[in-house]
């Protein structure tokens, strides 16, 4: 499976990409091992964004413990060890408090998916071999479902796409650093 059909089609997009001196499995590993509390600008960003809704009393289990991939808020779809793993779902993330909870859905399903209000959001981490390693690859789309909430994620997007861009690139260079650490004798 890959993100084209997931999402074929996408309003916004963002792609980014890094060399590994490590084998897949090794980067595989660490992507999935990789917390919160190793990825500080992650998890303050992250912090900020359940903020409103902890102000508003709702709970949300710690980050610093969690694992990058347990606490983005869409789900798993697809994994397979050591080439790509697929995050996909709805969301009404411009919503202060988060908007209302998403039924979970599989490929086809997000791909039919038409109710207005929504933003259909898969993010993919691809790892290819190379001469050199890993390519290690990360790429996010959202697609609205409708004309008023693309003009609500719009304003969104211009907001958090910087932030949301350096978790990526963090998240990245994390998870490479710790692959080519552990091939390095202590």
């Amino acid at each position: 499976m890959n993100l084209d059909e997931v999402l074929p089609n996408q309003h916004y997009r963002m792609c980014h990409a890094r060399i590994v001196g490590a084998p897949r499995t090794v980067v595989w590993d660490e992507l999935h091992r990789v917390t919160m509390s190793a990825l500080p600008l992650g998890r303050a960003l992250e912090g900020l964004r359940l903020l409103p809704a902890r102000l508003a009393g709702r709970k949300h289990p710690p980050l610093a413990g969690r694992t990058f991939l347990d606490v983005t808020p869409i789900p798993v779809l697809f994994s397979e060890r050591p080439r790509v793993v697929i995050s996909a779902g709805l969301s009404q993330a411009w919503r202060l408090l988060g908007g209302v909870t998403p039924p979970q859905l599989d490929a086809a399903a997000l791909r039919a998916w038409s109710q207005p209000g929504w933003i259909k959001v898969g993010m993919e981490f691809r790892l290819e071999s190379t001469p050199l390693g890993t390519l290690f690859r990360t790429e996010t789309r959202v697609l609205a479902t409708d004309p008023r909430a693309r003009r609500a994620f719009a304003a969104y997007w211009l907001f958090i796409r910087a932030g949301s861009g350096a978790i990526r690139r963090e998240v990245l260079r994390i998870v490479a650093h710790r692959a080519e650490s552990a091939l390095k004798p202590r």
